[in-house]
């Protein structure tokens, strides 16, 4: 271990629950509560305590997860955004998982490097011989192999290596630029069947690499109430407007090796067309292509008892039900399942519990408000009256479904037990998003060798019109602000020390002051200096700026990769309709305890020496400090 750990305490509780809840909203819960619709969270916060949880700066989940389970902020553990960027060439690129470049041989066990850095609480317990099982944490792909039990949460990919891919079948004509075209496979019908593939990883061949194929044969029943689906052999059935079971399958790599995935089908249509959704192939649990849990082999312990379940670290599949590919039932039906097969997860471990911890978190609070956060927004453009009214509901029931939740686990709590829910941060709305780039643009910081006409709605994503070697910054990511530093960038102009703080100060200025065309309202509440947040050997990964914004706004979707539209703002039309990355001040999380919280402000990073005070445990130089 890299910090000293003090034994020497007497430990205050036997066992310990963490419950983590992401994206749960205090002012959301407080309402709840006072309803009485959230009786667990109530009697918990008058046996314990409920309070506020600031949390990380940006307020995502990634960070904020990283936080809690090192706590320490990001310049330690080096987790800052969704997106990082290739400082060769000014590229973004996911940062929750890390491709392993050197694993020539393809070896399952070193295909990924881990994401986060230092040493988190429950590596701490377990390698004080205290029993540790971590259920679908974020960040924590690739698994260290310790003493704790881990099952890796976000950051997990699909089969193929992605953050997870949907495919769609259907014989509909798709405008080639709709939105999610290139997830969309065009068939046709030669009687009543269909005749096409199910693409896997990709295979190294003598000249190219391609994807690894399955035949797939779709059969529309006679009476077009459903379908029957045959993947290489395997036949199961699937009726218009349902889910299929999980399908096991099995792609040919070359050279007598394999890599076993899972999918399932919603089927949206068979008349007058076809409308056939399919996940991303899943790591199969029974047989992982890679490595995804600690033992390794813990996955197939979970498999039999549960058997084939959702592996991706996003399951919720957003961007489908985003781009038209299932609609709100088939979404809530998919969220559902999500939360029961964690529940089977999190009550398969209860039963065997006899001391130490338990971590488990839950992730559909998040992705449902993100989705349906206009429903409960009258000044939102995407407000319809009608459909408020019919899904108004959906964010509130999930709040309730964590309720539930916490109140089967209270019933097995005794006085030996320490509990903690958490979440990770809170809610906003997101009705205008902010195109940065196209404000350093406006502002002269970044120069085009183009001029960048309305017709390109991605505004030259991935930076392809920015003339580097007169552009002083760069905004990537969703927040993060970079200076195109001598030495440091490839194309770097701007001298670090005062030439850096010259043209820090100046964004800082103008962005501060920037105000929204169409009423006037501030945009950003404030912007940060990330030397003055962060400490730690990783601050040099991180932007060099932090944007936080007001209610209301967020980084563009355009902004994250590179992008620079014409306009400086727009209205948010996509279902994608509330957020949290904005000003930190404006989202915290909650905290609720069986015992006193005795600490008046509690953060994220306070969590990690909380858990290790239960224990009688605690971390020398370990940032966050213990509410107990």
């Amino acid at each position: 271990m890299q910090n000293q750990v003090n034994k020497n305490g007497i430990p205050k509780y036997k066992k310990m629950i963490l419950l983590g809840m992401d994206g749960l909203d205090p002012k959301i819960v407080s309402d709840l509560m006072q309803r009485g619709e959230l009786p667990n969270f109530m009697a918990l916060s008058e046996a314990g305590s409920f309070a506020p949880l600031d949390t990380s700066n940006l307020a995502q989940s990634p960070v904020a997860w990283a936080s809690i389970a090192t706590g320490m902020n990001p310049g330690h553990h080096g987790v800052f955004d969704f997106l990082g960027r290739r400082i060769i060439d000014y590229m973004p690129e996911l940062a929750v998982y890390r491709i392993n470049r050197k694993n020539i041989f393809g070896k399952r066990e070193a295909m990924f490097l881990p994401v986060m850095h230092g040493n988190t609480f429950w590596d701490y317990v377990s390698d004080n011989n205290i029993p540790s099982t971590i259920l679908k944490w974020p960040m924590t792909f690739q698994p260290k192999q310790n003493n704790a039990k881990l099952f890796a949460g976000l950051g997990v990919p699909d089969i193929k290596g992605g953050l997870g891919r949907y495919a769609f079948y259907t014989t509909k004509d798709i405008a080639e630029g709709e939105e999610g075209a290139e997830k969309v496979v065009r068939v046709k019908f030669n009687g009543d069947t269909i005749k096409t593939f199910l693409a896997g990883p990709n295979v190294a061949k003598m000249r190219a690499r391609e994807e690894a194929k399955v035949d797939f044969q779709i059969t529309v029943l006679p009476d077009r109430s459903g379908a029957e689906l045959n993947i290489d052999g395997k036949k199961i059935s699937v009726k218009t407007g349902d889910w299929s079971e999980w399908v096991e399958v099995k792609f040919k790599l070359g050279m007598m090796k394999t890599a076993s995935g899972t999918v399932k089908f919603f089927l949206n249509a068979t008349n007058p067309d076809l409308e056939l959704y399919m996940t991303p192939v899943q790591i199969n649990p029974k047989d992982p292509a890679f490595v995804i849990t600690s033992p390794d082999e813990y996955i197939q312990e979970l498999s039999r008892e549960m058997g084939i379940f959702y592996t991706i670290g996003m399951p919720e599949d957003t961007k489908a039900f985003e781009e038209g590919r299932m609609d709100e039932e088939a979404f809530i039906s998919m969220c559902d399942e999500v939360i029961e097969e964690q529940e089977k997860m999190l009550w398969y471990e209860m039963d065997k519990f006899k001391e130490g911890l338990i971590a488990s978190a839950f992730f559909s609070t998040d992705r449902v408000q993100h989705m349906f956060w206009a429903t409960r927004d009258t000044e939102h453009p995407l407000y319809e009256k009608e459909y408020a009214e019919k899904y108004g509901h959906v964010i509130d029931d999930y709040y309730r479904k964590m309720d539930d939740i916490l109140g089967k686990v209270m019933k097995r709590v005794d006085n030996e037990t320490a509990v903690m829910v958490f979440s990770d941060h809170g809610f906003s709305t997101f009705r205008r998003a902010v195109h940065i780039n196209s404000w350093l643009v406006e502002n002269g910081y970044m120069k085009l060798t183009k001029k960048i006409t309305s017709d390109d709605k991605d505004g030259g994503g991935l930076f392809q019109f920015v003339d580097w070697k007169n552009t002083k910054a760069y905004a990537l990511g969703f927040g993060g602000i970079f200076l195109n530093i001598k030495g440091r960038e490839r194309n770097g102009i701007v001298e670090k020390g005062e030439g850096a703080d010259t043209v820090m100060d100046g964004i800082i200025k103008g962005l501060s002051e920037l105000k929204d065309s169409v009423d006037g309202k501030s945009v950003v509440k404030k912007v940060y200096r990330s030397k003055d947040i962060y400490s730690g050997p990783n601050v040099g990964n991180a932007p060099d700026l932090l944007v936080g914004f007001q209610d209301g706004y967020r980084v563009s979707w355009q902004t994250a990769i590179g992008g620079s539209p014409v306009d400086l703002l727009e209205d948010n039309t996509k279902k994608w309709s509330g957020d949290h990355i904005i000003d930190p001040s404006l989202v915290p999380g909650i905290l609720l305890t069986n015992f006193k919280i005795r600490r008046d402000k509690p953060t994220l990073m306070d969590i990690a020496p909380s858990v290790l005070d239960c224990f009688g445990m605690s971390v020398s130089d370990m940032e966050g400090k213990t509410f107990l």
